[in-house]
């Protein structure tokens, strides 16, 4: 089981470093989910046609623009709803919204993509939720 994990880390590792490895990809039509969230309180983010994103955060829909170039990547500050949630969760959502506000960069390889902040350091680990190239939802659910 621990190699598995290290191998699997390591494949990972090289897939996703350096511009030969890594994936260019389009974020438009295209929905990623958290990593580890699961259920009616997962959070994700959907990149629609002209440039624009929308998602949950955990308790609340948002939505806001995004522009993409290549791998670098802002999105503008998200408009959100104002439902009221349990205290962890609301937390959650709050470092989730917080954290899109520091996205000025993508990875993506295939089903993985990580946000980067402006050094290119990692941030968040998003999978991909549809069904393939292109196939995301283009309305707010």
């Amino acid at each position: 089981m621990r190699l598995t994990s290290m191998v699997f880390s390591a494949v990972l590792l090289v897939a996703l470093s350096g511009q030969a490895c890594a994936h260019e990809e389009k974020l438009e039509g295209s929905e990623w989910g958290v990593v580890g969230d699961e259920g009616p309180k997962a959070r994700y983010i959907s990149f629609a046609g002209s440039g624009r994103v929308f998602g949950f955060g955990g308790c609340n829909r948002f939505s806001g623009t995004y522009e993409q170039h290549d791998h670098h990547l802002t999105l503008s500050p998200m408009a959100a709803t104002r439902m009221a949630c349990p205290e962890d969760v609301m937390k959650k959502e709050s470092d989730f919204f917080a954290l899109l506000s520091r996205v000025r960069g993508v990875r993506v390889d295939h089903t993985l993509l990580l946000f980067l902040d402006e050094a290119g350091a990692d941030l968040k680990a998003l999978t991909r939720r549809d069904t393939g190239s292109g196939g995301g939802s283009d309305e707010q659910q």
